[in-house]
């Protein structure tokens, strides 16, 4: 299967932007910095638990909200534009693709590298830590030449890229999948939802894909099944013990309560207020740095922060996604309320800089290999260039 994701043709004065990819011996050299970066703990040593989100039906209205658990909040929202070509970060047979669809992505390691985000289609991908996560061992991808690579927290850009349905998502796993850069902070796994309704728990454990979603998950009436509803930071599967021991597995029992009564909430409970109020039920103190609260059919993002607590949303309607476009955003703690799209501004290398740095300065470990991953992150959105299409 090819991994580039075909655009139609597109006429007239149109742009499509490149990605010109890095070298390989750039990238042996980060698969390298990446191996030495897998024992590095956080800035100050302490333990990661992050994020819950919740798929819930309220009064017939399909809303996913998502608590951002992390040492730190700073963040940018971004556009992310159609018919860009892009080579991902992957240190080993790195993907190339030409995204079909625009989107809106929150972001804390730079752009490209977004933790959550919704697409034009409605999809929405969420990343969550998964501290036993373990990804393909990347001999593996060389010697499959039906597999290429993304890196773990790109692959939700990936999939706001390209698909349309969680459908789509699992499909693309057979030849696209993801693997990290940096161990410590790539420990992951993702919640993927569609307007439709569908969701899908993609986990990568000892190596392999191991993804929840389809007819098992699905109760008599086609709709997911509250287990299947809920992720916290345990694996999906040790999420199912009836011991709770843990602060994840407490998070994803309330999760699980709270869709039940998500499906039987009273005709004049405000969809908005009861997202909010179940956000607040897996709350996790001050770790708990962002709400985010979406739409899908709607293609609505409501959001809020510790530091900027009035709600805020973005209309993808509203938004610009061509290729002729320019990239705009806003800082997360922009200390707004209402509807953002008269704030946005074009996206300055600037803008990447500060997140870049603030990551890494206050997350990541000094070090060699820490500086070059983080000199790569600073510079990848300058690896767009214009390419003129064909009439």
């Amino acid at each position: 299967m090819t991994n580039r994701a075909a655009l139609p043709t597109q006429r007239g004065s149109s742009l499509r932007w490149k990605c010109r990819p890095l070298n390989s011996g750039v990238r042996w050299c980060l698969f390298f910095c990446g191996l030495c970066l897998g024992v590095i703990t956080t800035s100050d040593g302490s333990r990661v638990d992050a994020c819950t989100v919740m798929r819930l039906r309220i009064n017939g209205q399909l809303v996913i909200a998502r608590n951002h658990d992390w040492p730190f909040g700073e963040a940018h929202v971004v556009t992310n534009l159609r018919g860009i070509e892009k080579t991902s970060l992957a240190t080993v047979k790195p993907a190339t693709w030409v995204s079909k669809y625009g989107s809106v992505s929150f972001c804390q390691f730079g752009r490209e590298i977004p933790f959550a985000g919704m697409n034009e289609k409605g999809l929405t991908v969420d990343l969550l830590r998964l501290p036993e996560a373990a990804f393909p061992d990347p001999n593996e991808l060389l010697n499959d030449p039906d597999l290429h690579a993304v890196n773990a927290i790109q692959w939700v850009q990936y999939q706001l890229d390209t698909a349309a349905t969680v459908a789509e998502v699992v499909t693309s796993l057979s030849s696209i999948v993801p693997t990290p850069m940096l161990p410590m902070v790539e420990r992951v796994h993702y919640f993927v939802t569609d307007p439709s309704g569908d969701v899908a728990i993609v986990e990568f454990i000892d190596g392999e894909a191991v993804v929840r979603h389809g007819d098992d998950y699905r109760d008599s009436e086609g709709e997911p099944k509250t287990a299947a509803c809920v992720l916290a930071n345990s694996s999906w599967k040790d999420s199912q013990a009836t011991h709770i021991d843990d602060g994840s597995l407490l998070r994803y029992r309330r999760g699980k309560k709270l869709v039940e009564m998500a499906d039987s909430a009273k005709k004049e409970v405000d969809p908005k207020e009861f997202a909010k109020r179940c956000l607040m039920n897996v709350a996790q103190g001050p770790m708990t740095q962002w709400n985010l609260i979406y739409f899908p059919a709607e293609r609505q993002i409501h959001f809020r922060t510790q530091s900027a607590t009035s709600v805020r949303w973005i209309d993808l309607d509203d938004l610009q996604f061509g290729n002729d476009s320019t990239p705009v955003g806003i800082d997360i703690d922009n200390n707004l309320e209402g509807d953002v799209r008269e704030h946005l501004r074009p996206v300055s290398s600037e803008d990447n800089q500060r997140i870049v740095n603030h990551a890494f300065d206050h997350f990541v470990t000094p070090s060699l290999p820490q500086m070059m991953i983080k000199q790569l992150l600073l510079d990848y959105p300058s690896k767009f260039y214009p390419q003129p299409v064909a009439p």
